[in-house]
């Protein structure tokens, strides 16, 4: 997909974020939006951020756990906007805490976030997205869904899913000569509002070091939004120029590139390498506060 304009897009999560850069570089591109998001506030605000682009735009307020609110959704795009012609499954949360610590609870608020409405969102779309000359999904996963970190492991079932899930998919409508072009996206560490919107089940400052050090979650938060390499912006520019180029595996970050390469190229030692961003991170801001 060369051109965005004249598009339709939906896009979860589009209340902040990497959502939220998506729906404003898309409106730039001359793209309609349908805007997915649980919080109205947030919602209002992107939609007031591209309400000056000269593109029509819906915004639609759910929970995607809520498997009978995404059943309608395709209809109520299609009926705001005559068409739909890519899919941005981004909403994501982060449940914290070791094996242990998580409960029933905690998996299904996990997964039915993480990986059981990526497929909802893509089962329910896709006959739509099959009507179109050419046709996008996207479905976000994470670096996370290249390795696994210790107190992540819904998050990282969640990611590892999508990855599989999308994969499979993309051979399935390369196979059939579908025009719908499938893609997965791996982002580093982007500074969003993920890890302060989390649900704690404990707070270890040591593992959460990973992205900066933090006596406390509220903390934690802001310095993971502050010590992000990629901002939102720069994350929704490398997907819409890679679904230009068709790549339809996408690494955003020099972080993604690092860690991929490295669970690969060393498996038994990589929990130790995992570190070494981290810590040339606190050496360089140890430098500059020096100098």
């Amino acid at each position: 997909m060369k051109n965005f304009a004249d598009k339709v897009a939906l896009i979860t999560g589009a209340g902040s974020g990497i959502g939220r850069a998506l729906a404003e570089e898309l409106a730039d591109e001359g793209c309609n939006l349908a805007l997915v998001d649980w919080n109205n506030e947030s919602l209002e605000e992107t939609k007031e951020l591209i309400r000056k682009k000269n593109v029509s735009v819906s915004t639609h307020v759910l929970d995607i756990k809520d498997k009978e609110k995404i059943k309608e959704l395709p209809h109520k795009v299609i009926d705001f906007h005559n068409q739909i012609d890519i899919v941005i499954n981004n909403a994501g949360i982060s449940v914290i805490g070791s094996v242990e610590e998580v409960n029933e609870d905690d998996w299904s608020f996990g997964l039915d976030t993480l990986l059981n409405s990526v497929i909802q969102m893509t089962t329910e779309f896709l006959p739509h997205l099959q009507k179109q000359k050419e046709a996008a999904l996207v479905n976000v996963s994470s670096i996370f869904g290249l390795f696994s970190v210790p107190k992540q492991s819904i998050y990282n079932v969640g990611k590892f899913g999508v990855k599989a899930f999308t994969e499979s998919l993309s051979m399935e409508m390369e196979a059939a000569e579908s025009p719908v072009e499938v893609y997965c996206v791996f982002p580093g560490h982007i500074g969003t509002d993920i890890y302060k919107s989390s649900r704690f089940k404990s707070y270890d400052p040591e593992l959460s070091a990973f992205f900066g050090v933090a006596a406390n979650k509220e903390d934690a938060g802001i310095v993971f939004k502050e010590n992000a390499p990629t901002s939102p912006s720069k994350a929704a520019r490398v997907i819409l120029k890679n679904i230009r180029k068709k790549n339809r595996r996408i690494l955003i970050g020099y972080d993604a590139h690092f860690y991929d390469i490295a669970s690969r190229l060393f498996p038994k030692n990589f929990f130790k390498i995992i570190w070494i961003l981290p810590f040339m991170r606190e050496l360089f801001k140890f430098k500059k506060r020096k100098s």
